[in-house]
């Protein structure tokens, strides 16, 4: 394993949130940052128990439990924490049917995002660092709608019927598992948004309820609540000096991990276009932040089993 991610075990990041959240879109950002040779990204759409003809006809979202292999999709999880190979299912969303599975070997992290990933305790059970993304309803409709009528072959008209469908489902399945993550994300847009919708200069709400202590940064709010739950609060607006400021900070913590600063912060596709986000690139730098201490922490158990091994013997 290469230096920064070096745990004897796979590092086991989990994304969730309801469709059109954005999970991919972060997700595809942590693996350009510290690149496919370490993270391995799998999408729990894989585990559908129907495909989207078989969904129709029984009149149930995917977004019910009973419509996903929650059982298969804990037991891959337990062997790839331990760092064993699996053969999985492959959904494909651009017709809605399954295709050929395959091998997943696991590598230094496994990003894993989806819809139930914190739903069960046994899921709960198996991540590192656990993450629920929660933006304005106001950008996830948009999302969604730009997603599904360019790439899943919807118009606009059957996304907004979807999303009315999906409405019980999402707040009775999905939305609750909100309350068990250690971090929670939340993209709102500015107060010009309707007039001049601008996806690269959203506000962005973060909460941290993890153990590992985020530091202060300066050029974003930090607020540290007596429940031990952290609230870090990223402008829109935050300048290309304030944001290498914090770039800068977060990277002198993380001296082993020198060599996964990358150009590709921030960046995103806004239709066609590479753009870059000053709000997402803290964004993603935090989650990096995370992922190396909780690494550290990952080596010192290791380490104490190890020792507590030789002592015994």
């Amino acid at each position: 394993m290469r230096e920064g991610f070096g745990a004897g075990r796979p590092i086991m990041l989990c994304l969730v949130g309801d469709s059109g959240a954005g999970k991919s879109t972060l997700s595809n950002g942590v693996v350009a940052i510290l690149g496919p040779d370490r993270v391995t990204d799998i999408c729990l759409d894989d585990y559908h128990s129907l495909d989207r003809v078989g969904r129709q006809a029984k009149q149930i979202t995917a977004l019910h439990p009973d419509c996903n292999h929650l059982d298969l999709i804990a037991q891959h999880m337990r062997l790839l924490r331990h760092g064993e190979t699996i053969f999985k299912p492959v959904y494909d969303h651009s017709d809605g049917t399954f295709g050929p599975p395959e091998f997943v070997t696991p590598t230094s992290i496994m990003l894993v995002h989806g819809l139930h990933g914190l739903y069960t305790p046994e899921l709960r059970r198996q991540w590192d660092v656990s993450i629920f993304l929660d933006p304005d309803p106001t950008l996830r409709v948009d999302w969604k709608i730009k997603r599904d009528t360019s790439r899943r072959g919807y118009t606009r008209d059957e996304v907004l019927q979807q999303l009315e469908h999906r409405r019980h489902d999402s707040e009775a399945h999905v939305m609750p598992q909100r309350e068990t993550a250690d971090i929670v994300i939340s993209f709102a847009p500015g107060e010009d948004y309707a007039s001049k919708p601008d996806n690269a200069r959203l506000n962005v709400r973060i909460q941290l309820r993890h153990p590992i202590p985020l530091p202060d940064l300066e050029g974003v709010r930090l607020e540290r609540g007596a429940d031990g739950t952290d609230r870090l609060e990223i402008s829109g607006a935050i300048s290309d000096t304030a944001t290498r400021a914090i770039e800068n900070r977060l990277w002198s913590l993380m001296p082993t991990a020198q060599n996964l600063r990358a150009d590709r912060l921030g960046i995103f596709v806004d239709g066609t276009e590479d753009r870059r986000s000053n709000p997402l690139a803290v964004t993603q730098l935090v989650l990096t932040y995370y992922l190396v201490k909780v690494t550290a922490l990952v080596l010192k158990e290791e380490q104490r089993r190890h020792d507590a091994a030789a002592v015994s013997r």
